[in-house]
């Protein structure tokens, strides 16, 4: 686990934490830039150095990134992720899950068992972690803003995504879990169900595509904002789809 970034007290005036995972990725650079500009501390567990690099030129507000390298499929290197970030920083307010993978193109008789698995371990499984690891902290302070992405596979099984939609689906279920056990809380759990997001990587696998019509990722940015705020207080247990204009 690599060395953090960012203070060791709680930033005066800020409104606290927000744990990003995949925030290096294309979405989340654009999910944490605007967390920054609130005036978060934005805390980020990443694999891959190069990304890091992106979002550190992309943003402004580099004072206020608290970055380690954190396996996030491991329990205790999450648990000790978050328990450092609230250590340092104060009270965890807001949790975005981004990370994920994708897998389609083979019909049910011809995906693996260690593609199945593969899907749900990307997909599931960090979600679930850190959740887990943040739900108390939350829970004491009573108040916290959970949202997870998910994809609009999720919301219909379509030929040769089964793999995929179904483990979206399970994050699904699982914020509606969460969302139940902590409505009197002070916590809210909501998912974003994208379709296919304008990203670089997008765009190099889909070529011919009409990207005027795909989601971007300042646009999912704005809604996990919102759903982080007192405004969105009364918002739990839901799936919001982001289609475009496809």
């Amino acid at each position: 686990m690599g060395a953090g970034t960012g203070g060791t007290k709680p930033v005066q005036n800020s409104p606290g934490v927000a744990i990003v995972t995949g925030g290096t990725g294309a979405i989340g650079r654009a999910v944490a830039t605007r967390f920054l500009e609130e005036g978060y501390i934005v805390a980020i567990p990443y694999i891959i150095p190069e990304e890091l690099e992106l979002l550190r030129k992309t943003s402004a507000n580099n004072k206020d990134l608290h970055t380690e390298m954190v396996d996030v499929m491991n329990r205790e290197a999450i648990d000790t992720f978050v328990r450092k970030v609230a250590s340092e920083h104060g009270s965890i307010r807001v949790l975005v899950n981004l990370i994920g993978g994708y897998m389609g193109g083979q019909k049910v008789a011809e995906v693996t068992e260690e593609d199945w698995d593969r899907m749900f371990r990307l997909n599931v499984k960090p979600p679930f972690l850190t959740c887990r690891a943040v739900l108390p902290y939350m829970e004491k302070d009573g108040w916290g803003r959970i949202i997870n992405v998910s994809s609009e596979s999720a919301l219909k099984g379509d030929a040769t995504l089964s793999a995929y939609a179904a483990s979206k689906a399970g994050v699904m279920r699982l914020t509606e879990s969460i969302a139940d056990e902590y409505r009197m809380k002070g916590i809210t759990a909501n998912s974003v169900a994208p379709r296919i997001v304008d990203t670089p990587s997008n765009r190099e696998a889909i070529p011919d595509a009409n990207y005027d019509t795909w989601p971007k990722p300042d646009e999912i940015a704005e809604l996990i904002l919102f759903l982080s705020s007192d405004k969105a207080k009364s918002i739990t247990g839901v799936t919001i789809p982001v289609i475009g204009r496809a």
